[in-house]
């Protein structure tokens, strides 16, 4: 079985419905319902203040889009400290959290979405965070794991800020070589495709994906 934390996110409700394709369940854990559950999905309704609590069954991988709402601009570095205690609660103390929930439920391989960028040294608190939870996730030592670093979103038309940049990025994108190749914009879709083909074809060890990566699946 799988298990998918973040699944009624805007990135997470797309890896669900990939999930949802192949023969494996899936459980997703979230805070409240899901309207309208994919095939092949069970849903589990939890409070992330008392995961130590929580109980699973059997899993197989487990993929963790966990991830506080921030705006654009928030990304970029800009917020103040209560904001900075809410990214870091939930981006790295409860992922933390359910992938060792995950290793002692029998769990051999985990997909994780972080950033491209992501340092543990980074100035950015954002990347800062994504590049702690790496880390830590790696220490765990799944047989393989497997750490998305995929630039801008695209694709949610729900926010506003978000469509600017959207706008932003078809001006700069072209502009990306080489090296910076990998901070061009992807749409969800194409990520949530490469993280669930990633789960179809487990390569041990520890693995990075970035742009050059998702790209073929737009």
């Amino acid at each position: 079985m799988n298990l998918l934390a973040g699944s009624t996110g805007f990135l997470g409700s797309k890896i669900l419905n990939e999930l949802s394709l192949s023969q494996n369940k899936t459980l997703a854990l979230s805070r409240r319902m899901i309207n309208t559950l994919p095939k092949n999905t069970e849903q589990l309704i939890i409070d992330f203040k008392k995961l130590s609590e929580l109980e699973l069954p059997q899993i197989d991988h487990v993929f963790l889009s966990l991830g506080y709402p921030l705006l654009f601009h928030n990304v970029m570095g800009i917020m103040n400290n209560n904001l900075k205690k809410n990214l870091f609660l939930v981006d790295f103390t409860y992922q933390l959290e359910i992938a060792k929930k995950a290793k002692d439920a029998g769990a051999k391989n985990i997909s994780i979405i972080s950033a491209v960028g992501a340092d543990p040294h980074s100035w950015n608190y954002y990347l800062n965070t994504k590049g702690k939870i790496e880390k830590e996730i790696i220490n765990i030592e799944f047989d393989s794991t497997n750490i998305i670093q995929p630039g801008h979103l695209r694709g949610n038309i729900h926010r506003f800020d978000i469509l600017l940049a959207d706008m932003a990025s078809i001006l700069v994108d072209p502009f990306l070589y080489g090296p910076l190749k990998k901070f061009r914009s992807i749409s969800a879709k194409a990520v949530a495709k490469q993280v669930v083909n990633n789960s179809f074809n487990v390569k041990s060890g520890i693995n990075y994906f970035d742009f050059k990566d998702f790209d073929h699946w737009r």
